[in-house]
């Protein structure tokens, strides 16, 4: 009898069946919720991995040797191709015209051994 009555009251509750759509519906977002953390996961990784290689490849390249730092500067005329000494006399010519402090720019030009100022300093001999 106890399981009659238990019957009794499972047919008189308000059991209904599930929507299809709504299970459907959220079925398909937990789908997307999990393939959307994996593709997440994936692209963190690649990221991760790029900044990696481009970080080492950038470390690689640093150095404490002066002579990379140094490689631009002036060379000895001696050096020079004609279109280099062309343009190194130049730009002499415009610091010294463009410049508010000629003095500076000389002492500038002595820094850096500039032969013409060199020359003037030597009474005359490079």
């Amino acid at each position: 009898m106890n399981i009659e009555n238990r019957f009794q009251q499972i047919a008189q509750s308000g059991f209904s069946s599930p929507d299809g759509d709504t299970f459907i519906a959220k079925l398909h977002g937990e789908r997307q919720r999990r393939h959307q953390k994996k593709v997440g996961f994936f692209n963190g990784f690649a990221a991760a991995a790029f900044v990696a290689v481009f970080g080492l490849a950038s470390f690689s390249q640093l150095t404490d040797d002066p002579t990379v730092y140094g490689s631009t500067d002036l060379y000895a005329m001696e050096v020079m191709d004609v279109e280099t000494e062309d343009y190194v006399y130049d730009l002499a010519d415009y610091l010294v015209s463009s410049s508010e402090d000629i003095w500076e720019t000389i002492s500038f030009l002595d820094e850096i051994q500039f032969e013409p100022v060199l020359a003037m300093y030597n009474g005359g001999t490079p």
